[in-house]
């Protein structure tokens, strides 16, 4: 039965192929059957959740790259193919467990591992032993415009710098979503010369992510892509070590300052000033790590524009493909992240293809490993089909919920460039609003792909649905709470959810318009003067 689903699924993709609505002199709007066709196929279990270097990513992708070519689109990958290859570093730890051990003078104890502390398999080294001096820096952060610098008068040089998850208040949405980042975290602890991070949970960093889930996922294999001369294309240099502490542990590293931890973190949480220094512990970290190789790719086809000047410059239109793939006989399938937004991809490509060529060109990407930490866009922003000073824009599409019939868009990243008016216009046509990131706490700006681009001066954005409904009766913000609390990242996240067709026909309506009118504007999409990711990252 689960065969002959997977094979309906197919069949329904190819009969929804028809001669396109432009031509018969009809509008475009983005085709239901076709939608729930893709979503079908991607979010079958015989995908087995589609991770990264398996034969379940690898089917989904064949099955993207046949799309793809089913359009016309023209192959921007590898020796004349839709597939770019992206090599990967792998790391797992190994059987024997990790420690960290906490030792103040001879006095030493050792952390539960999974109980009170995680960490991640080393990608650098099978056997990592680092022992240091432990300092305490607040949140970890330094952001000179908005007053911030936790390492003034600190020296971490040779120590692991203990760091509250998350930001400040002060912080707005996306600025706060990268300084909150833990990679911006960890390059500006290296930058100041410390060894290693240990990061401590708190209440709220619990709501987005629940330590207690990394028990669930100890055994993943941690990737990076790697260089031609066999390093990791993310490499951190000089940081060896790093572990998050839950909630219940956290005061055991803090011990020194004299302060309840709950007490500490509300006032951190309120901007109040936070006591920062030396913790007079040593903690000493081990893990042992089982390194291999795979291999991924990402599918890439290319609309050509028919501007004579604009047709040179490249939006890219991108959607992960990969999952979270299975435990045993417990398959993640991951519908709404991001089996729908890659049939939403699918899509707007079509409405692309099939109607008047845009002015400009759309490179679209269906690409992998974002779960591993977005390498397959940092891979892709890094080596580029084409001239990367021709790519003028990203409008990423990752885990839209939709589940209540929205009436409102969240255009995040909209705000800091010239991309902000595009939305308002193109929502504004379908009756919709544009409203603020409801869940600024989910950091959700440099949680996805979109980033990659970001961090190489490429104006980018990410939308999803707004809480409010023109059904009076929903309320959207629970929903995608309810979402994110009992199905993100887990097996419920299937094919028995209750979408609501419209959002998602809808949806894709909307990105489409979007797409289309970054691709017939006349200027070039720039970030806004003096913004903050235009100062930091450089108009390209």
């Amino acid at each position: 039965m689960k065969r002959r689903g997977l094979l309906e699924a197919a069949a329904a993709s190819l009969a929804a192929v028809s001669l396109p609505a432009a031509a018969q002199g009809q509008p475009l709007h983005a085709d239901l059957r076709r939608l729930q066709a893709h979503l079908r196929f991607l979010a079958d279990p015989l995908l087995e959740g589609r991770e990264t270097g398996t034969r379940g990513y690898d089917l989904a992708a064949a099955y993207v790259a046949s799309q793809f070519a089913q359009l016309g689109l023209k192959p921007m990958g590898d020796a004349g193919g839709h597939a770019q290859l992206v090599p990967l570093r792998t790391s797992r730890l190994a059987a024997t467990a990790p420690s960290l051990d906490l030792c103040r003078g001879e006095a030493c104890e050792r952390l539960a591992w999974l109980d009170e502390f995680s960490t991640r398999p080393d990608l650098s080294a099978p056997h990592s032993d680092v022992k240091a001096p432990l300092v305490f820096a607040g949140y970890g952060i330094t952001a000179p415009r908005f007053g911030l610098d936790d390492y003034a008068g600190l020296d971490v040089k040779g120590r692991f710098v203990v760091v509250l998850s998350g930001r400040p208040p002060q912080l707005p949405s996306t600025e706060g979503a990268h300084f909150g980042n833990g990679r911006t975290k960890a390059e500006l602890a290296a930058r100041h010369g410390a060894v290693g991070v240990i990061t401590l949970a708190t209440k709220r960093s619990e709501i987005v992510a629940p330590f207690h889930l990394n028990r669930q996922f100890a055994d993943n294999v941690a990737m990076d892509w790697q260089t031609a001369d066999g390093r990791g294309g993310s490499d951190i240099p000089g940081l060896r070590a790093a572990a998050t502490v839950s909630v219940q542990a956290a005061p055991k590293l803090l011990a020194a300052l004299g302060r309840d931890y709950a007490s500490l973190v509300a006032d951190a949480e309120a901007g109040r000033p936070l006591p920062r220094g030396d913790l007079g512990l040593v903690a000493r970290l081990v893990r042992d790590s089982v390194h291999g190789q795979a291999r991924s790719h990402n599918i890439a086809g290319l609309i050509e524009g028919r501007h004579p000047r604009l047709r040179r410059e490249v939006v890219v239109l991108s959607a992960h493909l990969d999952h979270l793939g299975s435990k045993g006989d417990t398959v993640y399938p991951g519908a709404m992240d991001n089996a729908l937004g890659v049939a939403t991809l699918l899509e707007v490509a079509r409405l692309l293809a099939q109607g008047p060529a845009p002015d400009r060109s759309v490179l679209v990407v269906a690409l992998t490993a974002e779960e591993k930490n977005y390498l397959g866009s940092a891979y892709l922003a890094r080596h580029p089909p084409i001239p990367a000073a021709a790519v003028v824009a990203n409008v990423n599409i990752d885990m839209p919920i939709l589940l209540h019939d929205f009436k409102e868009v969240v255009a995040l990243g909209a705000e800091h460039s010239t991309l902000g008016p595009i939305v308002e216009r193109a929502a504004r046509r379908l009756g919709l609003a544009v409203a603020p990131d409801p869940q600024p706490e989910q950091s959700r700006f440099t949680r996805s792909d979109q980033y990659s681009f970001v961090r190489h001066g490429i104006p980018a954005i990410i939308l999803g649905p707004g809480g409010a409904s023109f059904d009076a009766s929903e309320d959207g913000n629970a929903l995608m709470r309810e979402f994110r609390r009992q199905r993100y990242h887990q097996p419920s996240d299937d094919l028995g959810q209750p979408f609501h067709w419209g959002a998602v026909q809808r949806f894709a309506q909307l990105q489409w318009a979007v797409t289309r009118e970054i691709t017939d504007q006349p200027e070039r999409p720039l970030w806004l003067p003096g913004d903050f990711f235009g100062e930091l990252y450089g108009n390209p």
